[in-house]
């Protein structure tokens, strides 16, 4: 099973339809064909995109568009104030079987207890599906994090609610997918550094535990990140970064000397098996993130 997962850059309406198309025909190209996708800032103006995508083979598609368009159509404070522009679309292969698991405050984990973990005003950014493959079912979590240098404490309330709907669940097969817009930086010891200096000294204690959680946190329900557990830490030959803000050119110069950071991560279930983990460099043709891929042995 092959998982990859990008950031397609389509946050702002006027993303054109020739980019989202070059970006389909640029996954297809690929020998062997990811079996899931998993975007991130899918513009709910450009539908066209599940099109696209069944033209290639991804038949079976859930995508979080219908939360966006409702919730920026909505009167109701917060919303009038929030740019719902965006969501997440995870896709599979062939016909393959994709169910959307709404988060949800009465489910069997979370019915008759006082925490809910369930405190974002911002839905679309975390799509939750189970995916069937193999005779195994996957639960498969497609998230962004809202920058918070834009957002704020909205940012850390995705990551709380994740990381802790996570862990106060049932341990299950999973994948955790997506564009956390964190770490700022990462040591060459696997240390995970937050610059939390200019945030609001009530909150950066619980914004440095918010990043920390889900980028070291993640054991505690058995999961692994896919990139470090293949490519290890340090100077490495490969690209080691998602999010080139400190190379003009990533495709100018070698994979291992793009500068940036490393924001898109797939985090999975040590029983899935994990084979190889890179980032496609290539990607940086088609968006300012280059796609990260996954390859597990079921």
């Amino acid at each position: 099973m092959i998982a990859l997962s990008w950031n397609i850059q389509g946050a702002w309406p006027g993303a054109p339809r020739e980019r989202v198309r070059n970006q389909i025909d640029f996954i297809a190209e690929y020998d062997d064909q990811p079996d899931i996708l998993f975007f991130q800032e899918v513009s709910k103006y450009r539908t066209e995109i599940r099109d696209y995508l069944a033209e290639v083979g991804y038949h079976t598609i859930e995508d979080t568009l219908d939360w966006a368009s409702e919730l920026g159509d909505s009167t109701v404070q917060p919303h009038q104030d929030i740019s719902h522009t965006n969501g997440n679309l995870t896709a599979v292969r062939g016909k393959a079987e994709l169910t959307r698991k709404p988060l949800d405050i009465l489910g069997e984990d979370f019915d008759n207890v006082d925490v809910k973990n369930l405190n974002t005003h911002y839905p679309e950014k975390i799509l939750v599906t189970d995916y069937e493959i193999g005779g195994q079912t996957i639960e498969c979590w497609n998230v962004r994090a809202v920058p918070g240098s834009m957002k704020g404490e909205e940012k850390i309330k995705i990551l709380e609610t994740v990381f802790q709907r996570i862990v106060d669940s049932e341990e299950r097969l999973r994948l955790l997918a997506g564009d956390f817009n964190t770490p700022d930086e990462e040591l060459c010891d696997g240390q995970a550094i937050t610059h939390i200096q200019d945030k609001d000294p009530r909150i950066r204690h619980r914004w440095r535990n918010a990043e920390l959680n889900i980028l070291k946190g993640l054991g505690h329900a058995g999961m692994i990140d896919t990139f470090r557990a293949i490519n290890g830490f340090g100077e490495l030959d490969v690209l080691d970064v998602s999010h080139a803000t400190r190379t003009d050119d990533p495709l100018d110069v070698p994979a291992g000397e793009v500068s940036g950071v490393r924001f898109d991560h797939i985090f999975a279930s040590t029983e899935l098996h994990l084979c190889n983990s890179f980032y496609d460099v290539e990607g940086f043709r088609y968006s300012d993130h280059a796609p990260l891929l996954a390859e597990f042995k079921l």
